[in-house]
């Protein structure tokens, strides 16, 4: 048995996959399997970061019914505290070393290796946990509207003032607010969210993992049926950039001053972005970025109707009465520069390399930012 780090696994692609919990062996994707370097004429151990951090050894096995976590995994699973009903999220960090998340039987995230009374309690502080995060096991009755976890609802939506609805980032960086829906049953996500999953396509075949940012914010990761990570470009489409504009419609020329952001230039910069409505724009924070200036494509700015420096409105609550302001700069055959006032923004919402920031036009003076971690 060779050990994963003498294989390819240099070449991680990041690799995440949901999968439902079992004792004696895990099976997994193949993909996963091939990328970790095993396959049916050599199996691998990796090392699994499990509770307190004390990383063990498992070997990746493969058999008729395809790759396996074998020898190692039922003592890693006893440790970890996981039991029947519950769900996995593993992540393959490069180099044969995999991480996990638990779901428990409610769907919502628990921490590895605390007693099941114990976790109850545990589950409540974000401080061992980072972001509250549930899971959604989709079904046809919940495509038309879908159920919070209860026990979610209990520990965090209940601690905060809440809206009449959510915002909701999916994977295609799209911002969509969704109207909740008080039941005695619980609470839905209900008016926008058959849309919301239509756009990117969701299907009942697909699973959740929704993140909660605070202030009644969503982030949204997809699984496909075999529970793999969806990764924008595996949506079968394609980031429409400069999609429809009011008064113009498909297979129309676009008008003068609006143009394409190309694929080349979305990379370089980190950024997508969609005229609208609702216009939105996605950009991925770096050291430039905090130090100095954010960078926005001209003909997102053009689109809206900045055409000259003006001062602009951020706010990243509806709810509070805080904002900054920011002085944005056009610059001739190039981006738009917010400079004056921004690095403030950053410091005062401890934006950090890493992080993505969604801003929503809600006026073209008055922007909507939803922070969100790597």
């Amino acid at each position: 048995m060779a050990s994963s780090g003498n294989h390819g696994a240099a070449k991680a692609k990041d690799l995440r996959v949901l999968l439902p919990f079992t004792c004696d062996s895990l099976r997994i994707p193949d993909k996963l399997a091939e990328e970790v370097g095993a396959s049916l004429d050599d199996s691998v151990e990796v090392l699994v970061v499990g509770p307190r951090n004390k990383v063990r050894r498992v070997e990746v096995g493969w058999d008729g019914d395809g790759a396996f976590l074998g020898c190692g995994w039922p003592e890693l699973a006893d440790a970890c505290g996981v039991e029947g009903g519950w769900f996995l999220v593993v992540r393959h960090r490069g180099r044969g070393l995999l991480t996990i998340k638990a779901f428990d039987r409610s769907y919502c995230l628990r921490e590895l290796g605390i007693p099941s009374q114990q976790g109850q309690a545990i589950m409540s502080g974000k401080d061992t946990m980072g972001r509250p995060q549930f899971i959604s096991i989709l079904s046809p009755d919940s495509m038309e509207k879908m159920l919070i976890p209860a026990k979610f609802v209990h520990h965090y939506f209940l601690k905060e003032p809440r809206e009449n609805s959510a915002i909701v980032l999916g994977p295609r960086g799209k911002v969509s607010s969704i109207k909740l829906e008080m039941k005695r049953s619980g609470i839905f996500f209900a008016g926008g969210w058959s849309q919301f999953l239509s756009s990117h396509p969701i299907t009942e075949d697909n699973n959740l993992l929704i993140r909660y940012e605070g202030e009644s914010a969503f982030t949204v990761k997809v699984f496909d049926p075999e529970g793999l990570l969806i990764q924008s470009s595996q949506h079968n489409f394609e980031i429409q950039n400069v999609p429809t504009l009011p008064g113009f419609s498909e297979g129309q020329k676009k008008p003068n001053g609006c143009m394409d952001y190309s694929s080349k230039a979305s990379k370089t910069m980190s950024c997508v972005y969609n005229i609208g409505p609702p216009a939105w724009v996605k950009k991925k924070i770096n050291a430039n970025t905090i130090e100095n200036h954010l960078a926005l494509p001209a003909s997102f700015c053009e689109a809206i109707g900045l055409l000259e420096a003006c001062t602009i409105t951020l706010k990243t609550s509806m709810r509070s009465s805080s904002y900054w302001q920011v002085v944005i700069h056009p610059y001739k055959n190039s981006s738009h520069r917010v400079m004056s006032g921004w690095r403030r923004f950053c410091r005062d919402n401890g934006i950090k390399v890493g992080d993505v920031c969604t801003i929503r036009v809600l006026e073209p003076k008055l922007w909507y930012v939803f922070i969100a971690g790597p």
